[in-house]
């Protein structure tokens, strides 16, 4: 009984093992993918950055594979508590990668964009070509909240608030405010990230779980030999 169970266990890790080394190399090819096709507007470095994490935690997951079928394996106990806490830290370590994903995607605006907006309200700056024209262009909105933070302000809506740079016609003129629209942005990058990143802490709790029942039927399992040898 034991040593079907064992061997179960260890079918089951391997398997388990397999999955993660595809679900790595997958990560990889994304990250990758998500780095090659970063143009010209990347929000403070904010998406080479998730590019690199992800390649990296692709990486670490591949090597977190290979290690787990060596322990596995050999059935090494002190490989096998290795592999487990590995995991579990892992766990944690994403758990906080997304609570910063869930803020960053509650409401938190890049550096550029804030100046823009406080460029915006400064009665100072008769200027309307502001740091605040690169991010309506980009995102095809317009002031804070809508164009008519201009007129609160006696501003004329800059071209960037426009189609085509045409604002000849009010039909061309963006509604929305660039701070619902970044944050839109943001949640839309951002639910990508989270989505995998679950899958991964869930794979790496059950596969923490998976090797600690492991290692107590081999535990066991030698315990046996030992006694009625």
């Amino acid at each position: 009984m034991f040593r079907c169970t064992r061997k179960r266990l260890k079918v089951t890790l391997f398997v388990f093992n397999a999955i993660c080394a595809i679900m790595g190399v997958i990560l990889m090819w994304f990250g990758a993918w998500l780095h090659s096709n970063i143009g010209e507007i990347d929000v403070d470095n904010s998406e080479t950055l998730v590019a690199t994490i992800i390649v990296l935690l692709g990486a670490v997951l591949l090597v977190m594979a290979v290690f787990g079928c060596a322990a596995t394996y050999m059935e090494s106990k002190s490989m096998l508590i290795s592999y487990a806490v590995i995991l579990v830290i892992l766990l944690v370590i994403q758990i906080f990668l997304v609570s910063i994903s869930y803020t960053a995607a509650s409401g938190s605006l890049s550096s550029g964009l804030q100046r823009g907006f406080d460029e915006l309200w400064d009665k100072r700056n008769a200027n309307t070509n502001t740091t605040l024209s690169f991010y309506e262009e980009w995102l095809h909105c317009c002031g804070k909240s809508s164009a008519n933070d201009y007129f609160l302000m006696d501003k004329v809506p800059p071209p960037s608030c426009c189609r085509y740079q045409d604002c000849t016609s009010v039909l061309n003129l963006y509604v929305d405010g660039c701070e619902k629209k970044f944050g839109e942005y943001v949640s839309e990058k951002t639910s990508s990230f989270n989505l995998i990143s679950w899958c991964l802490i869930m794979m790496e709790f059950i596969g923490s779980v998976i090797a600690c029942i492991l290692l107590d039927s081999i535990r066991n399992y030698r315990d046996r030999i030992r006694f009625y040898n």
